[in-house]
């Protein structure tokens, strides 16, 4: 297969945003059902590589690439990850709390993934809540209390699947506080250099992630 041949396959699968739908619907769909069942611990060893699915398929169905994305993505990715490090190693923004090595490799204690997690969630509701016409004020502060929202759902799953540990097993007000007080940073940042969100699957994969930890919650706890 010619490099030619391979650019026209991407081309093809790009133009038809149903094709990421069924593969993100298949990967939540299963893990949902894969974590409920006997076979746990296998599906949540391939948690970091779903996420790294999700985020190459976010960016294929990307409708604009241009350096704002690519900056908009750095920001968030650092600052996330330096949100994370100052947590785990000193108990800063978020509180005290470790990651095991179930989101696979880490640096300073913080498994690299982790920026890209922070990326799928802002940039899928930044792509959802900053094409509405209200204010910029507003679209950031109601994207901020919406992944703070999410966040409320993922917490108590990723402690239960091992994802991170809490001090003493409880989520301490301060990780929502630092979660909103970072989200505004990430959302302001966007807003400023108007980075281009939109996006033939953020919606669906936004909704996914949220019947993803939703059912957790639910079912599993």
């Amino acid at each position: 297969m010619n490099k030619t041949h391979s650019i026209s396959i991407i081309e093809k699968v790009k133009a038809r945003p149903v094709i990421g739908g069924i593969v993100i619907t298949a990967f939540y769909f299963f893990g949902i059902v894969g974590i409920l069942s006997e076979y746990k611990g296998w599906f949540v060893e391939k948690t970091a590589f779903n996420l790294s699915l999700s985020f190459l398929i976010l960016i294929l169905y990307q409708k604009n690439y241009s350096l704002l994305l690519l900056w908009g993505f750095l920001f968030c990715y650092l600052i996330g990850f330096i949100a994370e490090y100052l947590g785990v190693n000193f108990g800063l923004i978020f509180g005290n709390y470790i990651y095991p090595d179930t989101l696979g490799p880490q640096i300073g204690g913080v498994p690299m993934i982790i920026g890209i997690n922070w990326f799928l969630i802002t940039f899928c509701v930044a792509s959802i809540i900053f094409p509405i016409k209200l204010h910029i004020i507003l679209k950031i502060l109601l994207a901020t209390v919406i992944t703070v929202l999410i966040d409320f759902m993922i917490e108590p799953v990723a402690m239960a699947l091992d994802f991170w540990n809490w001090e003493n097993n409880e989520i301490p007000i301060q990780n929502y506080i630092g979660w909103a007080i970072i989200s505004f940073l990430i959302y302001s940042f966007y807003a400023i250099i108007k980075i281009p969100t939109a996006n033939k699957i953020a919606l669906m994969l936004l909704i996914w992630q949220v019947v993803f930890f939703a059912c957790l919650n639910l079912f599993l706890l």
